[in-house]
């Protein structure tokens, strides 16, 4: 009996023990297993990763805008594109997302944080993530630009002047065409030089400015000046049908541009230097006063003469009358249409006539690629169907109906 319980007992004691490793056993593998797992966590963790565009590559990618980069993050000029975040991701080693799929605009100025979410699996089958965040701020520092037709603008006592027309355009980069606004103490009807502040602003605020001025005199043919020295020197480009006036510098040469001007052209306008003569510069050579008989039996008005019978002069009229105009010619202002002479509207031939006295230097040459630089001005167009249409636009004529 004794025995019997003494096996019983070692029995149990064994059952026990075996039960207590299976134990630790179970516990050790728990335990290991835990530590593997964590550790794969710990690794998809720390492999999760996340790089972005440098700043040339943004710049190159994104062209409706510019970027500067920040330590984190950087700043967009205010433009057109809208920018989904993860375009700026150049690699990961992860699912990247936005969270709350947010977008960068940049027609809007502010600031925009952006939180990127990073996610990926480990070995174990268990999603481990991490945000990381960035901030962008959309600015917009371009003011718009006014383009100017001259820097200086001549008028004639008793016209009549509108700022606006010595403005071709007032653009914000963005924004497109902008209200142009003005400040002006011109005084028409007193002579002197007076000056013209344009300012335009854009939809943020930003503000341009910009000043030309304006030279009131009064209309005279031009005189030879007594020293021999001439203010001014014409540059006629007959490829691109537009004359550049150049004024003297500190040297006596002619190398600062002053005003342009759109003229027509033709085959048989010289190339060369020459200098303009007295026929007919006054009255004394006309009969018709302003007019000079032109070719073909019409008529220009304040020709000036270049070489041989090679004039400046305005566009024909049919008779001596400022109101029958070939508006058809009048239109083709800016392209190769004369017999040889430089055509002019009204008002720059006005201007040429006053300021051009017999031994101005004039200088024909071909530059179909380079108009002059102050470039090819818009040439006025007339609308044909018009009553007015025989009136020239420019013409400061005070019965000219344009200027009603």
């Amino acid at each position: 009996m004794a025995k019997k319980r003494k096996s019983v007992y070692i029995a149990r004691r064994v059952t026990a023990l075996v039960v207590l490793i299976l134990l630790l056993t179970c516990v050790v593998l728990a335990i290991t297993g835990k530590v593997k797992r964590n550790k794969a966590n710990k690794e998809a963790m720390n492999s999760l990763s996340v790089s972005f565009l440098e700043e040339d590559q943004v710049n190159a990618k994104f062209t409706g805008t510019s970027f500067k980069a920040s330590e984190n993050g950087g700043r967009f000029e205010y433009g057109t594109e809208v920018i989904d975040p993860t375009d700026l991701v150049v690699s990961h080693t992860c699912n990247v997302t936005v969270v709350g799929d947010k977008k960068i605009d940049t027609s809007r100025e502010g600031d925009c944080d952006i939180v990127y979410k990073l996610e990926k699996t480990d070995r174990y089958g268990k999603t481990v993530s991490k945000e990381v965040s960035a901030h962008y701020t959309v600015s917009d520092t371009a003011p718009p630009v006014i383009e100017l037709a001259a820097p200086t603008v001549t008028m004639f006592l008793g016209e009549q002047f509108d700022p606006m027309e010595n403005v071709i355009a007032a653009r914000d980069p963005v924004d497109g065409e902008v209200a142009c606004m003005f400040d002006s103490n011109v005084d028409a009807s007193s002579e002197g030089s007076y000056t013209v502040v344009m300012t335009a602003r854009d939809r943020n605020g930003n503000e341009c400015r910009v000043e030309y001025a304006v030279d009131v005199e009064e209309f005279a043919p031009a005189e030879t000046p007594s020293d021999g020295i001439y203010t001014y020197a014409f540059m006629v480009n007959k490829a691109a049908n537009t004359v550049t006036v150049y004024k003297r510098d500190q040297n006596g040469e002619y190398t600062i541009p002053y005003k342009a001007m759109v003229c027509s052209t033709g085959e048989d306008t010289p190339t060369g230097t020459y200098y303009t003569y007295d026929d007919p510069s006054n009255s004394s050579w006309s009969p018709y006063y302003p007019w000079w008989p032109l070719y073909g039996g019409v008529y220009g008005m304040y020709s000036t003469g270049i070489v041989d019978s090679i004039l400046f002069h305005s566009v024909p009229y049919y008779s001596p009358d400022p109101g029958d105009l070939e508006y058809d010619e009048y239109n083709k202002l800016g392209t190769s249409a004369s017999a040889g002479c430089v055509r002019l509207s009204v008002r720059d031939m006005m201007w040429v006539f006053s300021h051009c006295p017999k031994g101005t230097m004039v200088v024909f040459y071909d530059d179909a690629d380079d108009p002059g630089p102050l470039g090819k001005p818009e040439p006025v167009r007339i609308d044909t169907e018009s009553p007015n249409r025989g009136w020239d636009p420019t013409d400061p004529d005070p019965d000219n109906p344009w200027n009603s």
